[in-house]
């Protein structure tokens, strides 16, 4: 049996999904508002990466969440659009599309397992001077070392087997397909096309850091902008891959166990049932100061967030008093029949502060019935958004 094809990377990637449920919600606010001014603004924002690989990663380009410049890939897109050269592509995407400084860091980090007193000392000397040298413009150094690392940490994470060479034996390890770099139609398709051979020896300039013709002497004439670049890109993706598909520490594995168990039990509780029900409950938690049903009825997303320290979080506002006046009835998007629901209404937000003075302002109440809860088995409740916590934020700093 064929193995199934893996989805687009905006499908799987928890981080664009939020991002595009973002954008939807923000896109019922008033047309003139800037929440729907951002809206209109990152609208492509969750289909770029698998929009500019799919435009450029036969040319050796990547897109690396945490590595590459949004505005960067898009004026990319827009140059082909207009027939711009891949050459000319190549100079933009060089000067403008990687964050060196974060690259270099994460690099740092996952390859020489360390910042400061580092697992792979050797491996992290050569990081740096990797970056050194592409600081420099030493670009016959930097390709060749970036492919000698990203071969032997390969090596080191499969415990034999190199990225390059052995492609076809480590499907297991591209499975990730929330990962964005990592996901099977990114690094590993760009392995694929950085790992063709070519016969003979031949000076004819190099576009791409081809690892066989560079790293076995047939293929010396890649030191060169679009090249350099290139490496580092993979270097970075390299790395996304790492991060995203190691093992998950024993904290991470803990704090998960416990949102779930804290969310199982307190929506289970609380089971609020329809936006207006939530805003009750909301209100009721919070003159209650119970701090642990106001962290439940929020929407902070049930796995990636540290629930317990959110819990200190709201009992430091515990000394003011927060009132929320409905100025609106509900406007609800969406059925009970969909994964997802998502309402609005006009509220007046008023906190106390600085000795009982009370501030007020205008503030689009959101709530949402997230399809984030009913995919890991947790009831299927309504939640206020957790833009109102900029909201209180923005009252207390108002004096």
């Amino acid at each position: 049996m064929m193995p199934r094809k893996p989805g687009p990377i905006q499908g799987n990637s928890v981080l664009l999904n939020q991002l595009a449920s973002q954008v939807e919600i923000a896109r019922l606010l008033p047309e003139g508002s800037e929440p729907y001014r951002l809206a209109q603004t990152f609208r492509n924002l969750p289909s770029l990466p698998d929009r500019f690989n799919s435009a450029f990663l036969d040319q050796g380009w990547v897109f690396v969440e945490f590595a590459c410049s949004h505005d960067a890939a898009e004026h990319a897109l827009s140059l082909k659009a207009a027939g711009a050269s891949q050459d000319e592509i190549d100079q933009h995407l060089a000067a403008r599309f990687l964050g060196l400084e974060p690259i270099k860091w994460q690099s740092l980090k996952t390859l020489g397992g360390g910042m400061a007193d580092p697992d792979h000392p050797v491996r992290g000397s050569i990081v740096q001077r990797v970056f050194d040298a592409y600081g420099d413009g030493d670009y016959l150094v930097v390709v060749p070392l970036v492919l000698m690392l990203v071969d032997g940490f390969g090596v080191t994470v499969t415990g034999t087997k190199s990225m390059f060479a052995d492609l076809a034996e480590l499907d297991e390890l591209f499975q990730s397909v929330e990962s964005v770099a990592g996901h099977p139609s990114a690094l590993k398709a760009l392995l694929v096309h950085l790992r063709k051979g070519q016969r003979g020896y031949s000076e004819h300039p190099l576009t791409m850091p081809l690892r066989n013709g560079i790293l076995h002497g047939t293929r010396l004439n890649y030191a060169n902008t679009a090249t350099a670049a290139k490496s580092i890109n993979l270097l970075a993706a390299v790395v996304e891959w790492a991060r995203d598909t190691a093992p998950e520490p024993k904290d991470e594995i803990t704090k998960r166990e416990w949102n779930m168990k804290f969310l199982s039990s307190n929506l289970t509780r609380l089971n609020p049932a329809s936006p207006q029900q939530a805003l009750e409950l909301f209100q009721d938690a919070l003159m209650r100061k119970r701090a642990t049903d106001v962290v439940a009825l929020i929407n902070y997303h049930p796995v990636v967030t540290l629930l317990s320290e959110k819990l200190r979080e709201w009992r430091e506002l515990e000394a003011h008093e927060i009132t929320i006046e409905p100025r609106t009835l509900w406007e609800v998007v969406g059925t009970n029949q969909t994964t997802e629901q998502w309402a609005r209404r006009e509220a007046l937000l008023c906190v106390t502060i600085n000795g009982g003075r009370r501030v007020c302002h205008e503030h689009t109440l959101i709530a949402s019935r997230s399809a984030e809860l009913s995919r890991l088995h947790l009831p299927s409740v309504w939640q206020i958004d957790l833009n109102i916590l900029g909201a209180i934020r923005r009252a207390l700093v108002a004096d």
